[in-house]
């Protein structure tokens, strides 16, 4: 089966889709799913057991490779350094025209080595951080400060690893040291923040805490620690500086803006004026639509949206979001509108990040909301496109919420009493949570439904375990299980309601303790047959009274059984022994509550407890009858055994509602045995069979 099952993965027409398909069409039930996930993860286990051999094999191989991909890495470092270099100059050479080439050599040139001298050290910084291969895209980007750093915990102040820092004139880079590094590089790419957004504090000395100060960027927040007092008191010169500096380019560019725009619309109007183009010049209009002023508030959203989502107001901070799409979608793709995308994506994250830690689960996080506390951050996640996260907190945050109730409910007293608060409590919520999801969580998410059902019969799963380990015990009547276990059928009936049926599967769980449980009560009754058969000595019953003859006639009838006046022989007696009677009772509460117990799939096991019970009855009959000691007591032997084949096997027939295949193996295997006890010329016949 492996083999055919690897070939049939390893061809070149095999297709994902077809097979899912194909293995749908031939599972029944979650459980054979479970079955072919298993044989396919051990068929996965297999295959990566034959690639660790095949790379053990080629050790060698594979160390001579990993050395050459070393080198080819620093040569390609190395060359990705030179077309930066290239790319540079030739960008340089495109945007200067040739004629202030020729009048300006001497600007030029100065220009020129500074420019060259920036574009070095950001390529070297490049090549010493590996990740960080875009630091020339950025026009007039310069480093301003760089130096070793180590990192506090914000909460402990512990250390916790070395960083390397390199304040450029809009950025802030962040970067740790690589232990085993391969090639040029030195330090690793770990984050970046803009100085825009970037609040730097100063941190006092305190106890083991000097020479630090902190990052404020939201929601993070930093501590470094400096190495002596003049390199801190340098950093915060140079972040001031950085900052100032960044004012004024932001101060520049809006005052540059608006200019450019007046004196481009005096022309524009000029030339209508004039008439010299009545039909419109596109390319003119293009150009002065390029140059429009960006909006007051769209410079102003991202700080907008942190106080927003700092206050909580994540509805207003949700319809900003969409208004700037909107005009961003629209607006042309200059630096500025790219810079402010990039803010508005960072916005975007951070209150993703907010609304799923609310939907977190932890230990220390009450549930007293519930889950109509959650509403809110869900359909936030959902108009911001993360349905499939929301699915999964939501999920999460359902199974938290039953597994916290059902903790609740302790095994006090009874078994039904317990079972019936805790399947009430189950279904009850379980069935909040289907309108919860179905109606107004992800109402309009059909795609994700199939992961809701799922999630429902993992959770049945674990209900029915934690069911079983408390009430299918040895101490349990049958009774007791028939009467829990119809409570809890009730209880998941209600589920067919909202569209989810999962009886099947409950069915499925208590198929095998039912079955256990039948088992066990067969034996226990088949010893107590053969122990009150020993202690038989096949004398007719005295009821005492007439009120308790009536009581027991009444108690017979409803059962379907004959009337007890046929066989009353005196004023209180009758031909009956009083096991005969006991055992009448006992199993017909047998059967009762085997009925309410079994389902109709399960029905064969409840035959065979019937079956082997009866006969155990009918051979202590039989083996009375061929006693040689009670030869005076087989008419009343004999009047017992027609009332157990006439009356309580028909009635029993009867009570099962369905052709009992054993029940007529009894009849005819026990008819045939009691005929031959007395021979073909008796004048009592037993057989007579009503079904």
């Amino acid at each position: 089966m492996a083999e055919v099952s690897i070939k049939k993965f390893s061809a070149v027409d095999f297709s994902p889709d077809k097979y899912v398909k194909e293995i749908s069409q031939v599972c029944i039930g979650g459980q054979d799913l479970q079955q072919h996930r298993t044989k396919v993860l051990g068929l996965s286990e297999e295959t990566s057991a034959a690639l660790k051999k095949n790379v053990y094999q080629n050790y060698m191989q594979f160390i001579e490779t990993a050395k050459e991909i070393s080198h080819l890495e620093s040569e390609m470092y190395q060359l990705s350094h030179l077309l930066t270099e290239q790319r540079s100059l030739l960008a340089a050479l495109s945007q200067t025209p040739a004629a202030a080439l020729e009048n300006n050599t001497k600007d030029d040139n100065e220009s020129t080595k500074k420019e060259d001298k920036r574009e070095k050290l950001l390529a070297a910084i490049a090549e010493k951080v590996e990740g960080c291969v875009s630091l020339l895209d950025v026009p007039n980007r310069g480093l301003l400060y760089e130096g070793d750093l180590l990192e506090l915990d914000p909460l402990e102040n512990t250390p916790l690893h070395r960083v390397h820092a390199y304040l450029l004139t809009d950025i802030l880079l962040i970067s740790t040291w690589i232990s085993n590094r391969r090639g040029p590089a030195r330090y690793k790419f770990q984050t970046q923040y803009e100085l825009g957004s970037l609040a730097v504090v100063n941190v006092r000395d305190l106890g083991s805490i000097r020479h630090a100060f902190k990052l404020l960027a939201f929601p993070d927040s930093r501590v470094f620690q400096c190495t002596n007092n003049q390199s801190k008191r340098e950093w915060l010169d140079q972040f001031e500086t950085a900052k100032k500096a960044r004012l004024a380019v932001d101060q520049q560019k809006r005052e540059t803006v608006p200019t450019a725009s007046e004196q481009r619309s005096p022309v524009r109007t000029e030339s209508i004026d004039s008439c010299t183009n009545p039909f419109g010049d596109p390319d003119s209009d293009h150009d002065y639509d390029s140059m429009e002023e960006t909006p007051e508030w769209l410079l102003e959203v991202p700080d907008d949206l942190d106080v927003l989502i700092v206050e909580r107001h994540y509805e207003d901070a949700h319809a900003l979001i969409q208004r700037s799409k909107q005009y961003l979608e629209k607006a042309p793709q200059n630096p500025a509108n790219l810079d402010l995308k990039k803010k508005l994506d960072l916005r975007i994250n951070s209150l993703i990040s907010v609304l799923t830690s609310e939907l977190s689960v932890s230990p220390d996080k009450s549930l007293q909301g519930g889950l109509r506390a959650s509403r809110r951050a869900m359909r936030l996640l959902n108009l911001l496109g993360k349905t499939t996260q929301a699915c999964d907190l939501f999920l999460k945050l359902c199974s938290s919420i039953l597994k916290t109730q059902m903790k609740r409910v302790k095994r006090e007293g009874a078994a039904v009493v317990y079972v019936k608060r805790l399947s009430r409590i189950f279904f009850s919520n379980l069935s909040e949570m289907i309108r919860e999801f179905q109606i107004r969580t992800f109402s309009n998410c059909p795609e994700i439904a199939s992961v809701f059902t799922v999630w429902v019969s993992q959770e049945l799963i674990h209900f029915t375990s934690h069911l079983i380990k408390q009430i299918f015990v040895p101490q349990s009547g049958l009774s007791t299980l028939a009467e829990c276990v119809t409570l809890v059928r009730e209880q998941c009936e209600q589920l067919n309601d909202l569209g989810i049926d999962v009886c099947f599967q409950l069915e499925g769980q208590l198929s095998s303790p039912i079955t256990r449980a039948l088992v066990e009560t067969r034996d226990k009754l088949v010893d107590a047959v053969k122990l009150r058969a020993a202690e038989d000595s096949w004398h007719p019953l005295n009821v005492v009274s007439r009120q308790a003859l009536l009581r027991m006639n009444a108690e017979f009838t409803s059962h379907g059984l004959m009337d007890l006046h046929q066989f009353q022989t005196g004023e209180w007696w009758l031909e009956l022994t009083s096991n005969t009677v006991a055992f009448t009772k006992l199993f017909i509460s047998v059967l009762k509550d085997g009925l309410l117990l079994v389902s109709t799939d399960s029905m064969h096991s409840l035959d065979k407890v019937i079956y082997d019970v009866f006969s155990a009855q009918l051979k202590h009959v039989l083996a009375s009858l061929r006693s040689e000691k009670l030869v005076n007591q087989r008419p009343l032997i004999v009047k017992n055994g027609k009332f157990l084949m006439d009356c309580l096997r028909v009635a029993c027939s009867h009570m099962t509602l369905h052709n009992n295949c054993r029940l007529k193996e009894l009849h005819k295997q026990f008819s045939d045995a009691f005929s031959s006890s007395f021979g073909p010329s008796s004048t009592t016949k037993i057989v007579t069979d009503y079904i």
